[in-house]
């Protein structure tokens, strides 16, 4: 049987009747602290309903459910905790998984999907990785996501590592407030002025034409690869850090 880290299924699969060398999706539902203990009952619930199974790992909800479309069972295990007080659940899937071996990885994989919804600010929905088109090879080490950081904000970045600066921020409440200097002056507390400071600073990093249209998409979805990538491995080490 295997179990989320930390903790181990309600339920035993023999008794349940659960073959894990069938296709299985693993769906992680995150819900508010004190929605928690209702969320549990009802996954319970759920996943027996369901021939499955459910486990809790830290603050989140982990099921492990007959099927092959993570999409579809992610919706329905979103729709059965919305209900609950303090707001709809944020639910990820992944898989399918045929071996018993495979299911840590699908998990994971879940897991990173989850902080990729959070970090997009997609909380509150359901998705799986499969849903999440380009952005879901985030979710592996493409090793073309990090390319195409560098060369597009790159210098950004170094430019804050080194000097301690705080430009990347700036053009997150740039892009944040509609691309208004004013408005991302407010976001940031901090005076007009310098905000434009820090604009022409950039465009001395990346080029004047980091504005036009064409680039500036470029420019922003670098920005959320950027810090999905951050929180995708911070879980990383911190599972590598759990792991040893």
């Amino acid at each position: 049987m295997w179990s989320a880290p930390g903790n181990c299924w309600s339920g035993a699969p023999r008794r349940l009747g659960i073959g894990l060398d069938q296709p299985h999706v693993v769906v992680i539902a995150r819900v508010e602290e004190g929605a928690r203990a209702h969320a549990v009952s009802r996954a319970s619930a759920c996943a027996r309903r369901l021939n499955g199974l459910r486990a809790t790992h830290e603050s989140d909800i982990v099921l492990l459910l007959p099927g092959t479309d993570p999409g579809a069972a992610a919706r329905t295990v979103h729709d059965e905790l919305s209900s609950l007080p303090g707001g709809p659940p944020t639910v990820s899937a992944s898989g399918p998984v045929s071996d018993p071996g495979a299911v840590l990885h699908g998990y994971r994989e879940a897991a990173r999907c989850l902080d990729a919804m959070t970090a997009l600010g997609a909380a509150g929905t359901s998705a799986s990785t499969h849903q999440l088109g380009f952005l879901g090879l985030l979710l592996s080490d493409h090793v073309d996501a990090d390319r195409f950081i560098q060369s597009t904000i790159g210098a950004v970045l170094d430019y804050d590592e080194q000097r301690l600066t705080e430009l990347i921020r700036t053009l997150d409440a740039y892009f944040d407030t509609g691309g208004s200097p004013t408005y991302a002056a407010e976001q940031l507390h901090v005076h007009p002025n310098t905000v434009a400071r820090r604009l022409e600073r950039i465009g001395e990093l990346i080029g004047p034409d980091w504005q036009k249209p064409e680039r500036a998409l470029e420019v922003q979805l670098a920005l959320r690869m950027s810090r999905i990538r951050r929180v995708l491995r911070e879980r990383d080490e911190s599972a590598g850090d759990q792991d040893a």
